[in-house]
């Protein structure tokens, strides 16, 4: 089939026929199918969406192309037909994977304002987060160091201290399930480590926002760089200013990859320093050290209990 064709309606329908042949791969068919939906979206329902929905749309189905080639039955409909119920398909998932994701920022925003709300009251000891596993009486930060050493007998004291700044170090990244496993090791309630952490994180204010702001732009670049992938890929080549839209493309390619480097350097990392942590808890700087030092040294040995 001549890709030039392809958007011809009745063309499309000959694919699964010339598939069966040999004459096209199953790649060049779903190529030539992405290429027809990117071109002619009104064809297939899109044409009310936006181009970053639409290319949502087109790379789930160059993910599945394949499989919605081999699954297509010729004695139920024509393949037109066949193709424009596979993209509702996709239509719909998109939908319903943007309406989950705005649901869950609203969640987070929502849990973000209430726990901050609820660590400036003056009765931290009364907040409802706990694990299941550990019942102690809460105690104040400075004296959570203290209180470690008789609390965890039965895992050992260096192995709780060691888990408890590593959890810290690791305040901004540490999943929350995460936090209430290292309470139960070390022996605490899990609010006493989840205001530990939130202390900490507002802290980091201003190396958050400056990671943040690169994310942003790594997002925002890799966006334009996929989105002038798929148009030199899929677009009528005789309309369109090939030599243009390929330098955009490598632009935006060099500043994607550029961020993504970016963020793997020290400076965007948001992490506590030692003395935040020792300010936090009430303890030398000398002593995290340590305890980050004999993390480093059990990993090594492969001991790391946590």
């Amino acid at each position: 089939m001549d890709n030039e064709k392809s958007n011809d309606p009745g063309e499309i329908d000959r694919i699964p026929e010339l598939v069966a042949a040999g004459k096209l791969t199953e790649n060049e068919a779903v190529n030539l199918i992405a290429k027809e939906i990117y071109q002619t979206p009104f064809r297939f329902g899109l044409a009310g969406y936006d181009e970053d929905f639409r290319s949502e749309v087109l790379l789930s189905f160059l993910q599945k192309g394949s499989f919605i080639l081999e699954r297509y039955i010729p004695e139920r409909s024509n393949f037109r037909s066949y193709l424009f119920a596979s993209v509702q398909g996709f239509i719909l998932t998109q939908k319903r994977n943007q309406i989950r994701k705005m649901v869950s920022d609203t969640n987070v925003k929502h849990y973000i304002a209430t726990e901050d709300q609820e660590y400036e009251k003056k009765e931290s000891g009364h907040l409802s987060v706990s694990c299941p596993h550990v019942k102690y009486q809460a105690v104040s930060n400075e004296n959570i160091w203290r209180t470690m050493s008789a609390r965890c007998r039965q895992v050992g004291t260096s192995n709780a201290k060691t888990a408890l700044i590593l959890a810290l170090k690791s305040s901004y990244y540490i999943p929350a399930d995460y936090v209430d496993d290292v309470s139960s090791f070390c022996s605490l309630e899990s609010a006493e480590l989840h205001r530990l952490i939130i202390e900490l994180n507002s802290l980091l204010y201003a190396k958050i926002k400056r990671r943040n702001l690169i994310v942003e732009r790594r997002n925002n670049a890799y966006y334009f760089h996929r989105k002038y992938f798929m148009q030199m890929k899929y677009c009528n080549h005789e309309k369109t200013n090939m030599e243009t839209l390929s330098q955009k493309y490598s632009k935006q390619t060099e500043n994607w990859q550029n961020k993504n480097k970016l963020l793997q350097k020290s400076r965007y990392r948001v992490c506590p320093t030692n003395k935040m942590i020792a300010k936090i808890l009430g303890i030398c700087e000398r002593q995290v050290g340590y305890y980050i030092k004999r993390a480093k040294g059990l990993d090594k040995e492969n001991k790391l209990i946590v």
